[in-house]
Parts: structure tokens; sequence; C-alpha cells
């Protein structure tokens, strides 16, 4: 079964493995660059504000572009703006600039992800769709953890490394272009709103935003935790990488489970586990790396679980038409999801420490597992028995079409 799903998700998932191999360096690079540049962390904050600006905008706008082109000339749309912006970065340093072309970056990675997330949501069944996003996660943050090292390819001060970016982002088209398999069928415009959604699948908007709150606070707040905990540059990217890992080997196991009972129990075990081990880590993740490092690991792979599982359980309630602007939509939740959460779980660490950190990962789990369990006694799940109706396919980056109408809310 793993085979043939790998077999049909391949050329989408080849393609963002190599564009994230590019744009998962690049974050740094900006980073580095500017902080080579004299830039402060206001700067570099306003850079990153800028990112998810594009993000959540893009969020808004994309659906009608891929409905209308489709997903292939999408994709190469997108990931040719994504090398152009890279060489623009690397030819003109300039703030002002830059703060321009971060938040044109951020659209067309949002784009990039609509296109392949619901690409990959149409090609599976209620019965395989948590798998297809779990090869999804797997392949994003393999690429994400090994474009890390092609910062070593050359000096930040230098072209050479913004020149990688866009070489690999316009590499990223072939792989999709050159594919044997259908891509998902062209759609009329959706009316789906975002109140129709929440309708049809609240598990699934909450699950997406209470995702982005944890992941946005992991990437901004998790390495001071550790920095102040755990002092040692080599010890902060342990911690950072064994989480990443935890959530990339624990994507396929839970995505299965997922396809093979209710999705909103899953939800509710996912959100009861960050629970428990944030609530752990207060007392004893600081103890000594090995027993931090177990921490992190079982928790990384929990928090990274929650929302490839919600996006399947809210288009386990979509028309196929619907599914490119349900995608969008839940994009939405989790980029205003990671915008709020690293402004809030500062507010816990001053008044807490810290350790603070692991109180709001806690009470976010908690809350979690409460909300899922209180909505799986309010409405019917969607069928999960039922026969494989085939239609043709369509879709964009984060999330699949279900290829059935299920009339009951979830």
């Amino acid at each position: 079964m793993i085979f043939n799903i790998a077999r049909r998700v391949f050329s989408p998932l080849l393609s963002l493995f190599i564009l994230v191999l590019g744009s998962g360096m690049f974050t740094t690079l900006v980073t580095l660059r500017l902080s080579l540049e004299g830039g402060h962390s206001t700067i570099i904050g306003l850079m990153t504000g800028a990112y998810y600006a594009g993000l959540v905008v893009a969020s808004f706008r994309v659906e009608r572009f891929i409905s209308r082109v489709g997903h292939i000339r999408a994709f190469a749309t997108f990931a040719s703006a994504l090398s152009v912006i890279s060489l623009l970065q690397g030819m003109f340093i300039s703030n002002s600039l830059w703060f321009v072309l971060r938040f044109l970056g951020g659209f067309a990675t949002a784009g990039l992800f609509v296109v392949i997330e619901s690409w990959l949501l149409a090609l599976g069944t209620i019965k395989t769709r948590g798998q297809v996003l779990a090869l999804y996660m797997m392949s994003l943050y393999a690429a994400q953890a090994l474009g890390q090292f092609l910062i070593n390819l050359g000096d930040p001060k230098t072209f050479i490394l913004f020149s990688v970016v866009a070489i690999l982002s316009s590499l990223s088209v072939i792989p999709l272009s050159m594919t044997r398999s259908r891509q998902p069928e062209l759609h009329e415009p959706s009316l789906l709103n975002f109140k129709t959604l929440y309708k049809a699948s609240a598990s699934g908007v909450i699950g997406c935003f209470a995702a982005g709150i944890l992941l946005g606070s992991i990437y901004g707040l998790l390495p001071l935790w550790a920095h102040e905990k755990i002092p040692g540059t080599m010890n902060v990217s342990w911690i950072m990488a064994l989480t990443i890992t935890g959530g990339m080997l624990l994507q396929y196991p839970i995505g299965r489970l997922s396809d093979q009972i209710e999705r909103r129990i899953v939800l509710a075990g996912i959100s009861v586990f960050i629970g428990i081990i944030s609530l752990i880590a207060v007392f004893f993740a600081y103890r000594n790396l090995w027993l931090a490092g177990m921490l992190v690991f079982m928790f990384g792979g929990f928090a990274f679980t929650l929302y490839p599982v919600s996006i399947s359980q809210a288009c386990d309630n979509l028309e196929a038409k619907d599914v490119v602007a349900g995608t969008q939509a839940l994009l939405l939740a989790y980029s205003i999801g990671a915008t709020i959460g690293p402004v809030v779980a500062p507010l816990f660490m001053r008044l807490l420490t810290s350790n603070g950190l692991w109180v709001y990962f806690s009470l976010i789990g908690f809350s979690m597992t409460i909300f899922f369990a209180w909505r799986r006694t309010q409405t019917v799940s969607a069928p999960s028995e039922e026969a494989f109706i085939s239609l043709p396919q369509t879709t964009p980056v984060t999330a699949e079409l279900d290829p059935r109408h299920d009339e009951k809310s979830n």
C-alpha cells in the first residue's frame, strides 16, 4: 500500500523536496546576511513579519489563479518568482527592498504550498489521506533539515548562495512538469468561505490554528529556551534537530493511524500527549541534555503532526471543487496562529522564566484535547467505510481534495 501511494505522489514530492532544499537554507541566509550587514533584531523581525504577511495575503488570493491556469503552471509561476526574488536579494542589499521582496516571497511560497498540498489531497481517499500527507510532511522536514547544510557552500556575503537558491527553485519545476500523473481537474472558483469551512470541520480549522501557534513558537522561541537552560550553540542545534527529527519520524505512523480510526480521536490523542510531555518538560527538561533531547524528540513528534491530520480532517468533508479554497483557508488559519504564537508565548516566559514556554505549550495541548473531545460529542464523523468513487483529480500544495461529498458536518 505504502509503495503504491509513494509512486503516485513521487513527482510532486520530488519537486517540493528540491524547492525546500533552497528555501529552507534561504531563510537562514537572509538572517545571516542581515546580521553581517549590521541589521539589528528589530529589522530581522520585520523581515520575518513581512514574509508571514505575504503568506496570509496569499491565503486569500491564490485559489482563483490556480483554478484558472492549473496546478503545474501555477507551480512553475511561483517557483520562477522565488528564483527571481532570491537573485534580486543577492544583487541589491537594501532593507526597504528586502522588506518588499520578503513579502512577495511569502506570497509565492504560500502559493506553492497550496498547489502541492491540494494536489496530494486529490490523490488520496479517506482511507489514505493521512498517509499521503505524512509523506508530504516527511519530505518537507527532511528538505528543511538538509537545506541548512547548503549554507556551507559559500560565503553569506557573496552572491553564490543566493544563486544556489535560484538554481534549486528553477530545478524544482522539472519533476512536476514531466510527470505522467494526471493533474487535478480544473473547477470554477469555489464559493466556499471561512464560515462554511468552519461549519464543515471546526476541528480541522482549529487544529490548523493551534498547529500554527505551536510551530511558530517552536521555531522562534525553543532555541531561546535551550540557550538559557542548556547553554552552548551545539546543544541548541541538537535540541532543534531532535525536535524536527521527531516530527519527521512520527508523520507516517500517526498519519496511517488517522486513516484507520476517526481523525478527531487522533487529534485529541496528539493534543493530550503534547500537554503531558510539555508538563513533564517544565520540571525535568533542563536537568541534562539527554533528558531534554528525549522530551523534545517526543514533543516534536506530536506537535508537528497536528497540522497534517487537521488538514485531512477538514478535507474529508469538502467537495472536490472546494479543496483549493479549503486549503487556502486552512493555510490562513495556520498563518494567523503562527503570527500570534510567538507574540503570546514571551508573556509566559517573562512571568515564569523560560520554562514558561513549556507551560504555554501544555495549556495549548490540554485545551485542544478538551475541544476535540467536545466536538466529537456534537457532530457525526465522516464515513470511512463507503466504497471509493473514482473522480478526476485536481489540487494545489497544502490540501487534498476529497473525491466525495459528505453532507454531515464535522
